[in-house]
């Protein structure tokens, strides 16, 4: 009996490692998934959309180039569309910082200007990072 017991210790505790090993796994391969799509911007999100359909659908070679190419013209014309509403967003993002310096203290409204400001040199530096190449021409490929 004591033998018995032992042993369905000793399995409870290498069931639970595999557990805990296998969901900490997930978690790490998740978090490196969205850290790979957030930080890579238009381009990583775009190599993900093709790589899932070749390996979902089954795409053929041919199948992945042509669906490359649209993906990268969406892209491009996505880009083009951002950058005409770009200053509409960045108008009401002044507006909305505006009015929450208003309800902030001297202190506060220093250390919140800080904030924007940290926070719109990394936007800058990510957008210009994140500007793709233009589209690669149907006969080049």
């Amino acid at each position: 009996m004591r033998r018995l017991r032992g042993f369905l210790m000793v399995a409870f505790i290498f069931a639970c490692g595999f557990l805990v090993g296998g969901f900490l796994g997930a978690a790490v391969g998740w978090v490196g998934f969205f850290h790979k799509v957030v930080k890579g911007g238009p381009g990583a999100v775009r190599e993900v959309v093709i790589e899932r359909a070749v390996r979902d659908l089954k795409l053929k070679p041919e199948q992945k180039a042509r669906v490359r190419a649209i993906v990268d013209e969406t892209g491009a014309e996505l880009t083009t569309v951002t950058a005409t509403i770009r200053p509409q967003v960045e108008e009401i993002m002044g507006r909305a910082e505006d009015r929450l310096r208003e309800v902030l203290d001297a202190s506060q409204r220093t250390k919140f200007n800080d904030f924007v400001n940290q926070g719109r040199r990394r936007w800058k530096a990510a957008v210009e990072a994140r500007t793709p190449p233009a589209p690669i021409p149907p006969e080049a490929r």
